[in-house]
């Protein structure tokens, strides 16, 4: 199963950002929670982030936007908030293998999983393991999957202003 699930957005001020896309597509947002990773670019470089991120309720298909870090795999893109696609995909070894095949090149990991790849037309893509819970998006899976239900929200989230 390959099945799109999110866009994500990388902004400058989170806030606003849930403002502005929130009220363009009639969205209402989960909490804010943070995650700190180290994530290394394509050239290896790595960097130890905390990144304060929120998905829309709803869907199937959500929004994601998160602060963007300057300086990092996390920045705002030069062309805009858009960057990435993200997707459900079944057997997350092969999807990496097939990503490799077809020439997308990958851009962001946290070991040893691979978070973004980028190929034609600059498009960035996240293949999303299907067999990884992830309680804060479990009403995002689809149906019949082993992780839908109901979310689950981190006890030191943030809620949305």
């Amino acid at each position: 199963m390959s099945r799109i699930w999110h866009v994500g957005f990388a902004a400058p001020d989170l806030d606003q950002a849930m403002s502005q896309l929130g009220g363009l597509f009639e969205l209402t947002w989960r909490p804010i929670v943070t995650r700190s990773m180290t994530i290394k670019d394509e050239g290896g470089h790595p960097f130890d982030v905390d990144c304060h991120v929120t998905f829309s309720l709803g869907g199937p298909f959500a929004v994601e936007v998160w602060q963007a870090i300057p300086g990092t795999p996390l920045a705002t893109p030069p062309t805009g908030w858009l960057h990435h696609l993200g997707y459900w995909v079944e057997d997350y070894p092969a999807e990496r293998q097939r990503l490799n095949t077809l020439g997308f090149v990958p851009v962001l990991t946290s070991e040893p999983t691979l978070l973004l790849s980028r190929g034609p037309g600059n498009i960035r893509v996240e293949p999303c393991d299907l067999r990884r819970d992830q309680p804060y998006l479990r009403d995002l899976y689809p149906p019949g999957s082993d992780f839908f239900g109901e979310p689950v929200f981190p006890a030191h989230a943030e809620e949305p202003s």
